[in-house]
């Protein structure tokens, strides 16, 4: 026989206390139910749960229907299938009872299900201001499914970058006042009932006040730079820094500006104005880079004992390289040349704009040689001999003392033997194979010559490689300064087969 029961749950009439009975050949007992689904739901919006009836760990299918009901339909409303509507912000038990058969079980599964807002919406949507101090309101509202305001909600506010902006709620934690501290774009971030968004505040400093001093300066080396004297405050009163500023060279190739820190920097002669802008604002520097020499070297250069010296009746080049104070040539300051004794070494009487052409004459003796680019000048002595060095005596026992042991035959690295049977033409007007565009040997000019370079270890200068020359030498076993010399000066006098 079937009992019945009369159970009120949640308002509704609840009949009939479970199945089973006559020796397990009825229906199977539901002993729980299992409510899925997800644990929010939308003010205004809905959400779809779900209900299986349980007999131990067998879902029961066959003949089950529910009775879903809320704890706190101010809060939340579920309907006959379970879909739950958001009322107002708030948590509702949602319970769902299983009829068996069209029977009603004392079974109850129940699912928490919280109400909350869809969103938030912060206006104005985006801020910028243009003084440090400068402030504005932001404002939150949290809205439904449906984009309407949802009230009710308490809110929290921070900065994602605290050096462009602080941010102080106000009591009613809806608005919060945003102080620009700091150049720079900041995201403010609102969070409320576990919802969050965010917004971009700018803060841009404006100049109200803009000047540059000096209003003309004059640079002296290339490299050399100039900071300007900047006043630059926004409406507040408040410095504006040199990177909030705008930084622009009318010519690039006389002077340029560092956009950050507003430094000038010398690039070659001429005139460039710099202007700098905030808002409407704007001032200027002129600036002119006129190189002033500091130092002149001479080419070919001194090695030592014997000085620089060409033989009688002929001609070589000598060349003037003028630097400023910062090592950078002064490509736009002529050169004068002059001697002591024309007799002896003459300088060319028409000079180009670095170099000029020693003549020697029948005479034996010494000149002092001087190239002045004003303020500064440099000399070089001039030794005139009627007896020039000697390659097959002076030279060509360097290279037998030296050279040939590495330097012979026809293995002899990059093909250049140097015994005497063919080392000159393997040398002189023959190109170097680490630097194409250099001669092993150019006749009248040592200093471009790659076995020049070689012996005194200096040829990366000249965009070679290698070891320096004789191979592996180092310290007193490189050869000394006045057998470098020697060689040069036989390349000086034309690098003659003698």
């Amino acid at each position: 026989m079937r009992r019945f029961c009369l159970v009120v749950i949640g308002g509704l009439a609840v009949s009939a206390c479970g199945g089973g009975g006559d020796g397990g050949s009825g229906p199977p007992t539901i002993t729980s139910v299992v409510v899925n689904g997800d644990s929010t739901v939308v003010l205004a919006g809905t959400r779809q749960l779900t209900a299986t009836a349980m007999s131990g760990a067998t879902p029961v299918t066959s003949g089950v229907t529910f009775l879903w009901a809320s704890g706190d339909t101010t809060k939340a409303t579920v309907s006959g299938t379970g879909v739950v509507t958001g009322i107002r912000l708030g948590t509702a038990a949602i319970s769902a009872v299983p009829l068996l058969n069209g029977v009603l079980t004392t079974v109850i599964g129940t699912h928490s299900i919280r109400a909350r807002i869809g969103s938030i919406a912060i206006t104005p949507t985006s801020s910028q201001m243009a003084s440090l101090g400068d402030t504005v309101l932001l404002t939150a509202e949290g809205r439904d499914a449906l984009n309407a305001p949802a009230p009710g909600v308490t809110f929290t506010w921070r900065t994602r970058t605290a050096a462009v902006v602080e941010v102080t709620p106000r009591a009613n934690t809806a608005q919060a006042d945003v102080v620009a501290i700091g150049n720079g774009t900041a995201r403010i971030l609102a969070t409320g009932d576990g919802v969050s968004d965010s917004v971009a505040v700018t803060v841009r400093q404006v100049a109200t006040t803009l000047s540059l001093t000096p209003a003309t300066a004059t640079l002296h080396s290339v490299g050399a730079t100039l900071t300007p004297a900047i006043t630059a405050n926004d409406a507040r009163g408040n410095p504006v820094a040199p990177s909030g500023l705008g930084w622009t060279s009318q010519s690039t190739g006389v002077a340029t500006v560092n956009t950050t820190t507003g430094v000038i920097t010398a690039v070659d002669e001429g005139q460039s104005r710099v202007i700098v802008t905030s808002g409407a604002l704007a001032d200027t520097v002129l600036v002119s880079v006129d190189q002033i020499p500091a130092t002149i070297t001479i080419s070919p250069a001194n090695f030592g004992v014997p000085d620089v010296t060409m033989r009688t009746g002929q001609n070589a080049p000598f060349y003037a390289t003028v630097l400023d104070s910062l090592g950078h040539v002064a490509t736009h300051d002529s050169v004068t040349w002059s001697t002591t004794d024309a007799t002896t070494a003459n300088v060319s009487g028409v000079a180009t704009l670095d170099s000029t052409v020693i003549t020697t004459f029948a005479s034996a003796g010494s000149a002092t040689i001087t190239a002045t680019a004003s303020p500064v000048s440099a000399s070089r002595v001039v030794g005139v001999t009627n007896m020039p060095v000697s390659y097959a005596t002076d030279v060509q026992t360097v290279f037998n003392n030296h050279c040939t042991t590495c330097h012979a035959g026809a293995s002899a690295p990059e093909g250049m033997s140097l015994v005497a049977a063919v080392s000159y033409s393997n040398i002189v007007e023959h190109a170097a194979g680490e630097v194409s565009v250099l001669e092993r040997v150019r006749s009248f000019r040592p200093d471009s010559s790659y076995l020049v370079h070689k012996i005194q270890g200096t040829q990366t200068t000249v965009g070679g490689s290698g070891a320096r020359m004789p191979f592996g030498c180092s310290g007193a076993s490189c050869l000394d300064d006045a057998t470098i010399n020697l060689i040069r000066n036989w390349i000086l006098q034309g690098a003659q087969n003698n």
